[in-house]
């Protein structure tokens, strides 16, 4: 050992700091030393702005409160992209680590909506039939929530409301006889009962529902959760094996570390968001730059009612032309 730091000394100087040691046994040693070279002329001035851009990502990052391994995973995509525009490499980073896909508002599968209490699986449901209704894509709604006291009444309220029908299946065979009698052109959006992701049982008749149709199967989760605990939500909700994923909730929460940490452990692709309590134009699908937008904006309370929704405008006009 005291032969290679003599080697160290005499290749780097004596400034040089040690950074490691290994003893190889009968191969000797291996050291790891840098030196420090303030001398040197270098001009940095074509790095400066992208380093700031890494720097203004490092920070929302960590405001939002993701797992660091997701930070670090982000950070290291984020540089390798070498933009000095913040929006456009953090997006771009996203873009690599996750997926993101609308929903397929078409005619050829069902949308099964399914998630934990209190995630608004049922106005996400009468949001996408609202767009449905727009978009002039005949629609039917279907429930399987005939445990919740009000449930059914409320899904009849918005299909009332939207001028849809409304179906109540109360087994998984009465889902499928429902569905196989629905019209095939019209869109079939299935609400479904509330699940408590650590219970067996509450797992076990989701995922019978959930088999009983070929349908798209969206995870729906409110923002704002801690993002460890949204991390474990997630992985318990893998046996349902969802493909999309539904954010809700998105005008009440300032810290979006969770839906990160949702999309890394399901692998499941960004598909919606809600950020309103209202029906008609109350939810949209997400992209890249719009969730950069959205990580990137700065935490603050709202003083005005225009401050209290998120800007999705933007946003929204890129995604046609991001990919």
């Amino acid at each position: 050992m005291s032969e290679a730091m003599k080697l160290v000394r005499n290749e780097l100087g004596a400034d040089a700091i040690i950074v490691s040691t290994t003893d190889n046994g009968s191969n000797g040693v291996r050291i790891t030393a840098a030196v420090e070279t303030p001398d040197l002329d270098l001009d940095f001035a074509a790095t400066n702005s992208e380093s700031n851009a890494i720097d203004q990502i490092c920070d929302a990052l960590d405001r939002h409160g993701m797992p660091q391994t997701l930070v670090d995973r982000l950070l290291n995509t984020a540089t390798t992209l070498a933009s000095a525009d913040t929006i456009q490499t953090l997006a771009g980073a996203l873009d690599l680590v996750f997926e993101f896909t609308t929903a397929d508002m078409s005619t050829d599968r069902p949308l099964i909506l399914f998630g934990p209490p209190g995630a608004g699986k049922t106005s996400a449901v009468a949001k996408l039939a609202a767009r449905a209704v727009v978009n002039r894509t005949p629609a039917t709604l279907v429930t399987t929530d005939t445990l919740r006291a009000g449930a059914v009444q409320q899904i009849e309220a918005y299909g009332e409301r939207l001028k849809l029908p409304v179906k109540t299946a109360k087994s998984p065979a009465d889902l499928a006889s429902v569905v196989d009698d629905i019209a095939p052109n019209h869109l079939v959006l299935i609400d479904t009962t509330s699940v408590n992701p650590y219970t067996a049982e509450d797992l076990d008749r989701l995922s019978a529902y959930a088999d009983a149709v070929d349908a798209e199967r969206l995870l729906t989760i409110n923002a704002g959760r801690d993002a460890l605990e949204a991390r474990e939500i997630a992985i318990a909700f893998q046996t349902v094996d969802p493909s999309r994923l539904v954010f809700t909730g998105m005008d009440m929460s300032r810290r979006l570390g969770s839906l990160l940490a949702i999309a890394d452990a399901s692998q499941a692709a960004f598909s919606e968001m809600s950020h309103t309590a209202e029906i008609v134009d109350g939810i949209h699908p997400v992209n890249p730059v719009k969730l950069a937008r959205l990580l990137l904006e700065h935490v603050h309370v709202p003083t005005t009612q225009a401050d209290r929704r998120p800007n999705f405008g933007d946003a929204t006009r890129q995604a046609t032309s991001w990919k």
